[in-house]
């Protein structure tokens, strides 16, 4: 089975098909002097795709078995609130499907 981010990888190329696509990463880190900083929205997809046509939509990649935390079912429920799209991608068919419907739009 391939790892999350080797499927990932496999998306966000992809995607770059039909817009900018852009990999969010959340945590906190340490600088070189060991100073923690926090980076993103807690929940926040993987990705979000900025298409051709104007849309943004936020894509958050699992392996065929993994599943959703807490804060990011919280994220997806705000976002979508907002009128956004929010997509669960586990494989590079399900990239293949959003670019065939946004060419078609």
């Amino acid at each position: 089975m391939k790892s999350e981010t080797q499927i990932q990888n496999a998306i966000r190329v992809a995607l770059s098909e039909i817009g900018i696509v852009r990999r969010n990463n959340v945590g906190v880190y340490l600088t070189r002097n060991g100073t923690p900083i926090a980076i993103g929205i807690p929940g926040e997809p993987d990705l979000t795709l900025f298409t051709k046509t104007g849309e943004t939509i936020f894509i958050e990649i699992k392996t065929p078995t993994g599943r959703q935390s807490g804060k990011q079912k919280h994220f997806q429920k705000v976002v979508e609130s907002y009128g956004f799209r929010y997509l669960i991608m586990r494989s590079v068919e399900d990239a293949n499907k959003l670019i065939s419907e946004v060419k078609h739009e």
